[in-house]
């Protein structure tokens, strides 16, 4: 009897789990609820559709009840375009009816082929949703980044998804950025380190707000620059300054700089074709190591972070992090200098600007840099390489090394130095390619990259 009792208690807890729904989801597109059981699931629509509602309990069955909250509505849209005249742009999720909006917003996520924005405070679009994304493949191209202040238009509703979607035919830079206040999170000051106040003499004007503005290096460099401060009214995006600046803090993991703007002039400052650009040495001990760095340059230095006398003394780390007799940490040993070396371009490669970033990823990997390395290369370069029809590179790793010698103490077992030579051309030059390769991995390894633009 026993045995009886216990056969039925399991086959009563088999029913329950494949016929009972229970509660697995609540939307915020408008109060969706979802009840799922093994075998289907139901689903209480409340989701926000442009203009309206749409509020019908559906059943859904195998093998439809596998399918996400997304996927099941794709479904209902379709019932939704029989049912009524209005037209549905299926890559967006939008009911359109080809009413043309705009609103004003900060770039705050950049995917390839498509963004994410937050909508400023007075846009209407925040009624939908705090963030906004968009398809760009068919818009004009513009020269933005993470902060840019753009105006978009867009035809037909808001899809009520998070990040809110919409169907955006055209955008461009805003220009009226000056009465609006920044008020985003930037730096934390907690984590971030103090430094002592700089000027730089080759800064850009990227944004304005009415509170403070952001520039970047007119030489690129990997970090961005939030200024502190009203900036006078006769200075625009895109104009070049000499800039002072005090109370300086740098985050160094997320590569941002903050600092509070003292005064600025006209800048007509242009990189020098013989410069060696922004050179940076890595160093992978096997174990954590005591290690000094020198350059013997045909020329001179002009520039070296950390501060370089006479060379660099630090404890190497296996992961790459370098630690100085102060305790201050850094990713890698910077430097820039001058030389008159005359580079060859006879050999090389012609690629497009828009084809400029999966190239070099190609490249590098093929010299020896890890992803991260790779990485640095490329975010430096690409802003100056991306927008001309085409560019010459070539890698010039022998004529580099001996306009520059390296000397590591202790000696690395591997060295792994890469020197990209490269100049604008306005169409395609056939030239003979170079063959790219590397030494494998192994025991203590030196990494260094850097490059220069032939005028």
């Amino acid at each position: 009897m026993k045995k009886k009792t216990k056969i039925l208690f399991s086959v009563a807890i088999l029913l329950a789990i494949l016929i009972i729904p229970l509660p697995t989801g609540v939307y915020k597109d408008g109060g969706t609820r979802e009840y799922t059981a093994l075998t289907y699931k139901i689903v209480k629509w409340n989701r926000l559709s442009g203009d309206r509602t749409y509020d019908k309990t559906r059943i859904y069955f195998f093998p439809e009840h596998f399918k996400s909250i997304d996927g099941l509505w794709k479904g209902e849209k379709a019932r939704l375009d029989q049912s009524n005249s209005d037209a549905i742009d299926d890559s967006r999720g939008i009911l359109s009816k080809q009413e043309e909006h705009r609103f004003v917003a900060t770039v705050t996520e950049i995917f390839g082929s498509s963004v994410v924005v937050k909508p400023l405070e007075d846009s209407d679009v925040l009624m939908s949703s705090d963030k906004v994304s968009f398809g760009t493949a068919k818009l004009e191209k513009i020269e933005l980044e993470v902060g840019s202040v753009v105006e978009i238009t867009y035809l037909g509703c808001v899809m009520e998804t998070y990040p809110a979607q919409i169907n955006a035919v055209s955008w461009k830079l805003y220009d009226d950025r000056i009465n609006a206040e920044y008020t985003d999170f930037w730096l934390d000051k907690d984590i971030a380190e103090q430094r002592g106040d700089y000027g730089f003499e080759q800064l850009l004007i990227t944004q304005i707000y009415s509170n403070c503005f952001f520039a970047k290096t007119v030489v690129p460099l990997p970090y961005k620059i939030k200024l502190n401060g009203k900036l006078p009214e006769e200075w625009c995006v895109g104009d070049q300054i000499a800039c002072t600046f005090q109370n300086t803090f740098f985050d160094q993991k997320n590569q941002r700089m903050e600092c509070d703007f003292v005064s600025a002039e006209a800048s007509d400052w242009v990189p020098d074709p013989l410069v060696a650009y922004k050179p940076v040495i890595y160093l992978y001990p096997e174990t954590e190591t005591k290690v000094s760095v020198s350059l013997d340059i045909q020329g001179k230095l002009t520039c070296g972070y950390p501060l370089y006398r006479q060379g660099w003394s630090v404890t190497a780390a296996p992961d790459g992090t370098l630690t100085d007799s102060a305790g201050q940490t850094y990713n890698y040993l910077y430097w820039e200098g001058e030389t008159e070396t005359q580079y060859d371009l006879s050999t090389g490669f012609c690629v497009r600007g828009e084809d400029t970033a999966k190239f070099l990823e190609i490249a590098l990997e093929k010299l020896g840099l890890t992803r991260r390395e790779a990485n640095e290369f490329i975010v430096y370069w690409l802003p100056l390489m991306e927008p001309n029809p085409y560019n010459v590179i070539s890698f010039q790793t022998e004529l580099y090394t001996e306009a520059a010698k390296l000397k590591v103490t202790p000696e690395p077992n591997t060295l792994i130095r890469v020197f990209m030579v490269w100049q604008k051309a306005e169409s395609y030059i056939e030239l003979p390619e170079q063959e790219l390769s590397a030494p494998k991995r192994e025991g203590f390894t030196v990494v260094e990259w850097g490059g220069t633009k032939i005028q």
